[in-house]
């Protein structure tokens, strides 16, 4: 069984911890908690840069209760990982990317919110929250990215990161959703520079493509 099926099994009976517990004990020597991931923590997504000579986990909720996405680091040489940031309680780390020749990481960060709703049931729903570049070599974050700090192109009253697509020569290019009413959103490939000014390249029109 891959450890995807595995994942979505467990979301759905959390109760095979029990039963596998031993069995991936046998399997794995190392716990997940003994590498410095938290419990009730899963693997998501594993990454690599060599420049760094570094792991990035991206880590998600296994049980039924919600957990915000995390990411860690380790360095080939350490025991263990260690969180990258540190984030709020309701904040998720998502879509991380590695640079391929520096050793930085970027990543989105997305604000939780859970309400009630008129009938009393709990409604939950995220906002983006940032975006944010980290130095692999020590975990220090270089760079954070918010609404109130980038520069929209001309007539834009509203827009956000939605998703990086790469690291530039003195940026990075990015799927930004961008509003002029604040009701309609328009998604575009746009650049986003050094000094946070966002410049549309190509309109998606399909919202993805």
């Amino acid at each position: 069984m891959v450890v995807s099926n595995l994942l979505v099994r467990f979301r759905r009976f959390p109760g095979t911890w029990v039963h596998f517990g031993l069995r991936f004990r046998y399997m794995f020597p190392t716990s997940f908690e003994e590498m410095g991931i938290p419990v009730g923590y899963g693997f998501k997504q594993l990454l690599f840069s060599p420049v760094a000579n570094a792991l990035v986990v991206q880590t998600c909720s296994v049980r039924d209760n919600w957990r915000p996405e995390r990411l860690f680091f380790r360095h080939l040489a350490w025991d263990r990982y260690r969180i990258i940031g540190n984030p709020d309680d309701l904040v998720s780390q998502e879509s991380p990317f590695l640079h391929s020749s520096k050793p930085l990481l970027a990543y989105i960060s997305t604000q939780h919110v859970f309400l009630l709703d008129a009938e009393g049931k709990e409604r939950h729903h995220g906002n983006w929250h940032g975006l944010h570049i980290v130095n692999l070599e020590n975990g220090s974050e270089t760079l954070s990215v918010r609404e109130e700090s980038m520069t929209l192109p001309a007539g834009t009253q509203r827009g956000w990161i939605c998703e990086i697509v790469s690291f530039g020569d003195s940026g990075l290019f990015v799927k930004a959703a961008l509003s002029k009413n604040k009701a309609l959103f328009e998604y575009f490939v746009a650049e986003l520079d050094a000094a946070q000014n966002v410049k549309p390249i190509a309109a998606l029109p399909a919202v993805f493509i």
